[in-house]
């Protein structure tokens, strides 16, 4: 969903169909979207659709993020009038952890709260290298009040600011897989081939590393992987057959498996492991 278009799927992963909801191609409703903007996330918390969207006010990563909602799903929306600024420093929301249809299944430990992954903006270059997680109360999420970053843990156990890849960190979409009891991350640190997949216990960390490519689909460093995700709903009932949605852009995404600019889906297998 960009701009003034919102989408809906239906169906399951070998068979999955699109509809235009608000804006676009023969859309059911019309466009009440933000006229210019990005989504990078979105979350259904009961009965309401949320979205966060890049705002696209200046040259990346300086831009302003917002909130949107729908509680019709998709067929009208509202801003929320309060803003993620942008500026050095500053937390940029990105992709919210999912659990279940309408944020059902959430481990008991964790009701009650939204949680959000993104970086703070970086002094210079495109992208950061460490990723943060937000939490706020449900019942704040739309006034923007009672939102606080949360400290992680490293694989010692120790507090650290959060998930870090040194090779770079773009966004980073967080599952959680209810039949392995796993919260499940996955980032591109840089290029479409470029990708990583972690696990843990806690939706803060500490991860441990699955996968970590440097040419995953023979796609290489040139160009940008956008997005990669398990949207649970196509998670099997063991938690080892998932299915990902992914982007990517570029020179690179044109070779291998060619995923540039496109809605891509691949399957994949989990193995649990002996060591």
């Amino acid at each position: 969903m960009i701009a003034d278009d919102a989408e809906r799927i239906e169906g399951g992963p070998e068979n999955w169909r699109g509809f235009n909801v608000n804006g676009g191609k023969n859309p059911e409703h019309p466009a009440s979207f933000l006229l210019k903007g990005k989504t990078s996330g979105l979350l259904f918390v009961n009965g309401t659709l949320y979205a966060s969207v890049n705002l696209q006010d200046g040259t990346w990563p300086d831009v302003t993020h917002v909130l949107a909602w729908s509680t019709n799903k998709g067929a009208t929306w509202t801003k929320a009038d309060w803003t993620f600024r942008r500026g050095a420093g500053r937390f940029q929301p990105a992709k919210f952890l999912n659990f279940g249809k309408d944020y059902s299944g959430l481990p008991n430990n964790l009701t009650g709260y939204v949680y959000i992954y993104g970086q703070r903006q970086p002094e210079s270059g495109r992208n950061g290298k460490i990723l943060y997680m937000q939490r706020v109360p449900i019942s704040q999420f739309p006034d923007g009040t009672e939102y606080e970053t949360f400290q992680a843990l490293d694989a010692n156990d120790k507090p650290t600011s959060g998930f870090e890849d040194t090779n770079g960190v773009r966004v980073a979409g967080v599952v959680y897989n209810p039949g392995i009891k796993r919260f499940l991350l996955t980032c591109y640190h840089t290029g479409p081939g470029q990708l990583g997949i972690f696990e843990s216990l806690y939706p803060r960390g500490p991860w441990k590393t699955i996968a970590y490519y440097e040419n995953w689909g023979g796609m290489g460093t040139e160009g940008e992987g956008l997005s990669c995700e398990f949207p649970q709903k196509w998670i099997s009932v063991d938690g080892l057959t998932l299915w990902s949605i992914f982007s990517a852009y570029g020179d690179g995404a044109k070779k291998g498996i060619k995923a540039h600019d496109r809605f891509n889906l691949v399957r994949v297998k989990l193995e649990s492991s002996k060591h």
